[in-house]
């Protein structure tokens, strides 16, 4: 069975998060890490800002509601409404801060590895593996901080006495450039040299990062810096390891079903990387929130008293519109209309992201053939075996016809729980099962994340392929994912041979695969439609009043701009 590694340091501790960290110490590192388990013990300590990161709420809002996909009606959540500046700048402190701790630590890691080496405690081959791991890790804090504010400091040093003022005062550097240098030494320490194991990431003895995460970051970096040439070396060496699908689209979806997508489902082979949350009875806790972003509200149990007894009393039922749930439905596993068992009456639901029409209505429609539009999409009165991005029915019992839980059926979720009107297939649909929590007790979402997964490296191939004009070759390997949903292969001339027209089912076809997975925002910024696309689909209630086409980036914290001595700046944002 898989593991979650634990992350901890007895030595690389997280001190302020940011460039102006002062250490107590600069030569600890140097004395004590003088073997090789010692050392892997103070890599772990540098995973520790991933989860900082990818667990916060703010960060998947930035991320995946911020866009053409979902969108909140919430007044509080800043991030999804880009009410975002650098005097309050959202969830852009927490990347900032855990991101520069991120490097910080990858640097003094790498540093300790060379003492090491110098002090004989280990040997260069020894040392190969370790370096590798810390630099896969610093290139994919820079890849976070590069997709997050563009152009940011860059460094590569351990902090200490003598250099840490010059470092806490260092300017933007140009964001191609950081992806470059992280490029290039990923090239090879990772293809050159094949410093790091070449197998799945499922199958090693820890889920940490190895090879193919390195692969898949630095092809994202290519990407971005339009190296499609260099992308297709590293998505090559991913293939290498998960398997070549070009001319047999249908193995894929056998090997990796379809259904091991959901977040719920954990260290999946699948999956090159999972940023794991661990939800305990008692000690330590690492949650995140989307699930209760995603499941349908959840009825308080004096809704369906007063529904079935609508003289007994008021109807103090819950409303949606600030994301608040009530107090009084404990033990209730009733959720927008349906009592689902397996979910639980523990949760506690904001509802908070909703789907954008685009996305229900134009891209995975309830009537659509695509297995990830839903389980009981369709028509269908079976798990359709797909990814469940969103829900119109679930199967449960109708707390208002059927109280005594007589006849299990597959029933539409309420609309809205103030209504308590059934669904059509045409109306706005909830989040699905791909991001629920089954049995989550209050916010705690005990989740696994998918960070990357093979997919993604797909559709990144198919783009690229397309970039250096093998047409035929990018619907190839957009026909994998494609054909894995269910739906017909694309061909070069089904599109009417015009590359735009091809790159645009590129970009649906990663909104339906990838959706809520940390890449939408990304993927439109590189594409350089943020903006456009979001303020045409989003239907936020508060977003168009703050949109600006400068908030493709998150603004660098003021704190942080006025620590630099004003090296850094916000320049966009003072327009």
């Amino acid at each position: 069975m898989k593991r979650n590694i634990l992350l901890f340091s007895a030595i690389v501790t997280i001190l302020s998060g940011c460039l102006n960290e002062k250490n107590e110490s600069y030569t600890t590192t140097d004395n004590y890490f003088q073997n090789v388990n010692q050392i892997m013990t103070g890599i772990n300590g540098c995973y520790n800002s991933l989860r900082n990161i990818y667990s916060a709420r703010g960060f998947w809002e930035m991320t995946d509601v911020a866009n053409d996909l979902m969108y909140t009606s919430s007044t509080s959540l800043y991030n999804s409404n880009c009410d975002v500046s650098p005097a309050r700048p959202g969830i852009a402190s927490t990347v900032w801060r855990y991101g520069y701790t991120g490097v910080k630590d990858a640097n003094e890691m790498t540093a300790a590895i060379k003492a090491a080496v110098e002090n004989e405690f280990i040997t260069e081959a020894e040392a190969e593996p370790l370096y590798a791991e810390t630099a896969v890790l610093r290139a994919l804090y820079y890849y976070l901080l590069t997709s997050t504010f563009g152009d940011v400091p860059f460094y590569t040093e351990r902090v200490t006495e003598e250099n840490r003022e010059h470092i806490a005062t260092l300017p933007r550097m140009d964001a191609d450039s950081t992806r470059d240098y992280c490029i290039n030494e990923l090239m090879e320490l990772l293809v050159e040299k094949e410093s790091l194991p070449m197998i799945r990431t499922y199958d090693g003895q820890e889920f940490r990062v190895g090879a193919a995460v390195g692969f898949v970051v630095a092809a994202k970096m290519c990407m971005w810096n339009e190296r499609w040439e260099d992308a297709l070396i590293f998505l090559n060496k991913v293939e290498d390891i998960y398997g070549y699908y070009e001319v047999s689209p249908a193995s894929f979806g056998v090997d990796y079903p379809l259904s091991d997508v959901p977040f719920a489902k954990r260290y999946v082979k699948e999956s090159i990387f999972e940023m794991g949350n661990v939800v305990e009875a008692f000690g330590t806790q690492t949650s995140a929130m989307i699930a209760a972003c995603c499941l349908p509200s959840r009825v308080a149990n004096s809704v369906i008293e007063n529904a079935l007894n609508p003289d007994g009393g008021t109807d103090d039922e819950y409303t949606e519109e600030d994301g608040e749930q009530l107090e009084d439905n404990t033990g209730s596993d009733c959720y927008a209309g349906i009592r689902i068992p397996e979910l639980g009456g523990n949760s506690r639901t904001s509802a908070t992201a909703r789907p954008t029409t685009y996305l229900y209505s134009r891209l995975l429609s309830y009537a659509s053939q695509d297995l990830r539009s839903g389980e009981y999409s369709n028509d269908s009165e079976t798990p359709r075996g797909g990814s469940g991005t969103l829900a119109w029915r679930w199967e449960g019992y109708d707390p208002i016809e059927d109280p005594e839980r007589n006849e299990l059926k597959v029933l539409y979720f309420w609309t809205s729980n103030s209504s308590k009107t059934k669904m059509k297939s045409t109306d706005r649909p909830w989040m699905g099962n791909k991001f629920w929590s089954y049995d989550m007790y209050n916010t705690k979402d005990p989740n696994n994340y998918k960070i990357f997964r093979f997919a993604d490296v797909l559709l990144m191939k198919a783009e690229a392929l397309l970039c250096i004009e093998e047409f035929e070759r990018a619907c190839n390997y957009l026909n994998i994912t494609r054909v894995r949903a269910g739906l017909d292969p694309l061909t070069y001339a089904s599109v009417g041979s015009e590359p735009e027209a091809l790159m645009e089912e590129i970009r649906m076809e990663r909104a339906k695969e990838l959706v809520g997975e940390f890449h939408r925002k990304f993927d439109l910024v590189r594409w350089g439609i943020w903006y456009e696309r979001t303020l045409a689909y989003n239907e936020g209630s508060y977003l168009k009043d703050y949109i600006k086409p400068y908030h493709r980036y998150w603004p660098i914290p003021a704190d942080q701009v006025a620590y630099s001595g004003y090296a850094l700046d916000n320049n966009e944002y003072l327009e």
